[in-house]
C-alpha cells in the first residue's frame, strides 16, 4: 500500500504511514476507461518534477524526556518556524509540520527551473537558521535533511470531502528515506537532485544505500558548507560560437588599446550557452591585463531591494581580497568629495547593505535620506562615483551580468547608468539573458546583441562525442541533433541519461543505441527546465500545449477544438507564441511546436489517464478521414491502451509500408504489435521475424548496391 501522503510504501495491514503517520485508505480499485466518444475535458492533476525536502529535528524524545514539555515546544515551534521561513524564502510549499519536522516541496503547486538548487539552498538556509536559535545554556538544536528528485502525481485525493492535493511519487518517499539516514546536521541529497542543481552544488558521495520500499540501492551525496558554487564551464572546450567568440574579444581588444568601452548583450534561450561562451572569455580577458567580475542573478531572488548593487560590490570586494563596505569606502570617499555628499551617500548605502561591514561610517553620523526618490537617486549617484573610481584606481575590467532577466527591479537603474558610463571608461560590459523584452537603454545602436542560436548537426557531433567519450554513429547523431535542435545544455544531458540507462554502448568504435525500440526518456534536468516554462503558463494555454502534444509536433486548431470540447480562442495561441513554445505554420490555423523537447515536455505532464483517453479520442477523429494513414490512426489506438483495436491496424500498416518499400516503418510496426500482446503469443514471434527479415532485406539490398572497388584504383594520395 502506498501512503497518499507522502508516497512511502508501507505495510498493507497497518492503518496509519510508518513514515508520515497519515491515515492509510486502501486503493481504489481500477475504472473502466472513458469511452472515446466523450468530450475529454480537462483531468485535474498532472505529472511533474518536483524535489522534494523532509527536515527533521535531532533527538526530539529525548529533549521531551529531560525538559519540561512546555519549553520543548517552544524551542520546537522556533525551530519549524524558522524552517517555514527558508522554504518560503526560496520558493518551495510547506506541505505539512509532521511532529518535530518539515516536509516542503519544491516544483508544485508553482514550478521553476531551478527547484532542485532552491531545495538545497533551502536546507542550507534551514541549518545555518537553527544556529541562530541556541540560547545561553541550553544543547544547540540540528537537523537532519533528506532531498530527492523526481516525478510525482499531483492530483486531488480520492477521498470524499477532501480537497487536498496528493503528491505521489517516489521522489518523497525516498526524501523521507534519506532523511532517516542522515547525521545531525547533514543533508543528504540523492543523485537526481545534484544532477538537476546542473553542477551548483558541493557535495561529498556518500555511495549507495538501501531504503526500506524502493527496489534498487540509491546513491546518495552530502551537501558542504556554504551556498551554491558560481557556474563553471568544466574542462570540455568550448563547441563552436565562432562568429561570436570572435566579436566578444574584439572588443577586449578596441578596449584595451583605446581606453574605451564596449557594451554587448548575449540572448539565447536557457541551456543555449550563453554563460559557457562567456567563461571561455575569461582566460583571454585576464591575459589582456583585465579584471574579472561575473555577477549571476537568481530567479528566487528577483525581491530582493538592490541584490545585484550588493552582489556586485561583494565580488569586486573578493577580487581585491577585502569585505564590500571597506573596498566601498576606499574606492568612493577621497578628499576632493565634499563632506555633505560623502555623509549623505554613506547614510543610503547603509541603508541597503545591512550585512557589509561599512567600517568606520557610523562614526561620521551618516545623513541617511527620509524620502525613498531620493535614497533612489543617491544609489545611482554612489554608483556612478563607485564605477569611475574603480576604473581609475583598478585599470581595465570585464564585467558580466548574467542572467539579466532575474535581476531585481532596483538595481536596474544603477546597470542604466553603468550602460551610460562604459563609453568612456576602461570597461568591457556583457548582458546574458534569455529572450525578453529588453530595457531601451540595453538596445541602442552602442549596444553589441549577439543572438545564440544551436549547433550546427557538426558542431553537436563534436559536443556529444566529447560528452559520450568517443564519436556517435552518423545515425545516432543525426537524430540527437534533430531532438535537440543543438541545444548545448539538451545535448549533454540527453547523452548522459543514454548512457545512464544504457541505451547508448560502444559498439564497432562508435557509441550506438543498443535498444533502438526503446523510446528515450526526457532527462528529469530538462523534465523540470521545460516543465518550469509550461507551468508558467496561465491554465488555458498550458492545457493546449498538452493536448497539441498528444496530436503531434504539428497540429492544427481544429484538432485541438475537437479534443477539447471547446474552442481556446486565438488569444491562446497567442500566448504561447509569446512563450517561445509553438510557432505559426503557414497553413492557416496550423501551429508547431517550438522544439521537439517542449512537445515531449509537455506530453510527460499529462496524466496517464488523460492521455490515454486523448489518443483513444484523436483515433475516432482521425479514423476514416481522406489523407489519414492507417499508420498514424494505430499508432494512437496503440497509444490509448486499445490492444483489440490497434494490432489488425499495426499489421495493415506495415504490409502497407512494405509494399512502399518503407522496410524499416514496416518493422516498427510489427515490433510495437508483438510489444502488446503476452509474452509466448506465438504471433509475437512471428511479427519479430517478419520484422528482421524486412530489415535484413535492406542491408542485402544496400551491399548489392554498392559498387565493387576497382582494382585499378589509385590509393589515397596517389599522384594523377
Amino acid at each position: 500500500m502506498t501512503c497518499a501522503a507522502c508516497g512511502a510504501v508501507c505495510d498493507p495491514a497497518a492503518r496509519f504511514c510508518q513514515q508520515c503517520g497519515a491515515r492509510l485508505v486502501p486503493d481504489a480499485p481500477a475504472m473502466p476507461a472513458a469511452p472515446h466518444d466523450v468530450a475529454v475535458t480537462a483531468a485535474p492533476g498532472d505529472r511533474r518534477v518536483v524535489t522534494a525536502l523532509f527536515a527533521d529535528l535531532v533527538n526530539y524524545v529525548r529533549m521531551l524526556a529531560e525538559n519540561d514539555a512546555e519549553d520543548v515546544k517552544r524551542r520546537v515551534d522556533a525551530a519549524l518556524a524558522a524552517m517555514d521561513t527558508a522554504v518560503v524564502r526560496f520558493g518551495g510549499t510547506r506541505e505539512k509540520f509532521i511532529g518535530d519536522a518539515i516536509f516542503a516541496v519544491f516544483g508544485h503547486p508553482a514550478a521553476h527551473d531551478d527547484d532542485a538548487l532552491r531545495a538545497a539552498l533551502c536546507a542550507l538556509a534551514i541549518r545555518a537558521s537553527l544556529a541562530s536559535l541556541e540560547v545561553d545554556g541550553e544543547e544547540p538544536l540540528a537537523v537532519r535533511i533528506g532531498i530527492a528528485t523526481g516525478e510525482v502525481v499531483a492530483a486531488p485525493r480520492g477521498i470524499a470531502g477532501s480537497a487536498d492535493v496528493a503528491l505521489t511519487g517516489p521522489a518523497v518517499a525516498i526524501a523521507a528515506r534519506i532523511q532517516g539516514l542522515a547525521g545531525p546536521g547533514e543533508i543528504l541529497v540523492d543523485d537526481a537532485t545534484l544532477r538537476a542543481s546542473r553542477g551548483r552544488l558541493v557535495a561529498d558521495d556518500r555511495g549507495t544505500r538501501r531504503v526500506r520500499g524502493h527496489p534498487g540501492p540509491i546513491r546518495v551525496h552530502a551537501l558542504r558548507n556554504g551556498a551554491a558554487e558560481p557556474f563553471a564551464p568544466g574542462s570540455r572546450r568550448l563547441v563552436g560560437r565562432l562568429d561570436a567568440r570572435a566579436r566578444l574579444r574584439s572588443m577586449l581588444d578596441v578596449c584595451r588599446a583605446t581606453g574605451l568601452g564596449r557594451v554587448a548583450v548575449i540572448v539565447g534561450d536557457a541551456g543555449i550557452g550563453k554563460s559557457r561562451l562567456l567563461a571561455d572569455l575569461e582566460d583571454d580577458a585576464r591575459a589582456a591585463a583585465f579584471r574579472w567580475t561575473w555577477v549571476e542573478n537568481a530567479s528566487y531572488a528577483t525581491g530582493e531591494p538592490y541584490r545585484f548593487v550588493r552582489q556586485f560590490a561583494q565580488a569586486v570586494a573578493d577580487d581585491e581580497g577585502g569585505d564590500s563596505g571597506a573596498t566601498a569606502r576606499r574606492l568612493m570617499f577621497s578628499e576632493d568629495l565634499d563632506p555633505t555628499a560623502m555623509r549623505r551617500i554613506a547614510g543610503a548605502i547603509a541603508a541597503i547593505a545591512r550585512e557589509a561591514e561599512f567600517s568606520g561610517w557610523e562614526a561620521e553620523a551618516p545623513l541617511a535620506p527620509t524620502d525613498p526618490a531620493e535614497v533612489a537617486l543617491t544609489i545611482v549617484e554612489a554608483a556612478r562615483r563607485y564605477c569611475v573610481r574603480l576604473a581609475e584606481l583598478l585599470g581595465p575590467r570585464v564585467i558580466v551580468i548574467d542572467d539579466f532577466h532575474w535581476t531585481d527591479r532596483s538595481s536596474l537603474p544603477t546597470l542604466e547608468e553603468l550602460v551610460a558610463l562604459t563609453p568612456g571608461l576602461p570597461f568591457v560590459v556583457v548582458f546574458a539573458t534569455r529572450p525578453t523584452t529588453l530595457p531601451a537603454w540595453l538596445g541602442t545602436d552602442d549596444v553589441m546583441r549577439l543572438d545564440l542560436r544551436g549547433l550546427t548537426a557538426t558542431e553537436t557531433a563534436e559536443l556529444a562525442a566529447g560528452v559520450a567519450g568517443t564519436a556517435l554513429a552518423t545515425a545516432e547523431s543525426r537524430d540527437l541533433h534533430a531532438r535537440t535542435r543543438g541545444n548545448p545544455l539538451f545535448v549533454g544531458e540527453t547523452v548522459r541519461a543514454l548512457l545512464d540507462d544504457g541505451s547508448l554502448a560502444l559498439r564497432d568504435g562508435r557509441m550506438k543505441l543498443v535498444r533502438p525500440d526503446r523510446p528515450a526518456s526526457l532527462p528529469v534536468t530538462l523534465r523540470a527546465l521545460l516543465g518550469a516554462r509550461i507551468d508558467a503558463l496561465s491554465p488555458a494555454p498550458r492545457d493546449v500545449i498538452r493536448v497539441a502534444s498528444v496530436i503531434g509536433s504539428t497540429f492544427s486548431a481544429e484538432l485541438v477544438t475537437e479534443l477539447l470540447g471547446r474552442s481556446p480562442g486565438t488569444t491562446t495561441f497567442d500566448a504561447l507564441v509569446d512563450a517561445a513554445l509553438v510557432v505559426r505554420l503557414r497553413a492557416r490555423g496550423s501551429w508547431g511546436f517550438a522544439h521537439p523537447l517542449i512537445r515531449e515536455a509537455a506530453y510527460a505532464g499529462l496524466l496517464t489517464s488523460r492521455r490515454r483517453a486523448l489518443h483513444g479520442r484523436l483515433a475516432d477523429l482521425l479514423d476514416g478521414q481522406p489523407g489519414i494513414g492507417i499508420g498514424r490512426v494505430a499508432r494512437h489506438r496503440t497509444a490509448a491502451g486499445d490492444v483489440d483495436a490497434a494490432l489488425p491496424l499495426l499489421e495493415q500498416a506495415a504490409r502497407d509500408a512494405l509494399a512502399l518499400g518503407a522496410t524499416a516503418e514496416a518493422a516498427e510496426f510489427w515490433r510495437t504489435a508483438a510489444g502488446l500482446v503476452p509474452v509466448g503469443d506465438p504471433r509475437a514471434t512471428a511479427w519479430r521475424k517478419a520484422a528482421d527479415a524486412a530489415v535484413g532485406a535492406v542491408t542485402r539490398r544496400a551491399g548489392r548496391a554498392r559498387p565493387p572497388a576497382k582494382s585499378g584504383a589509385r590509393r589515397s594520395g596517389e599522384s594523377r
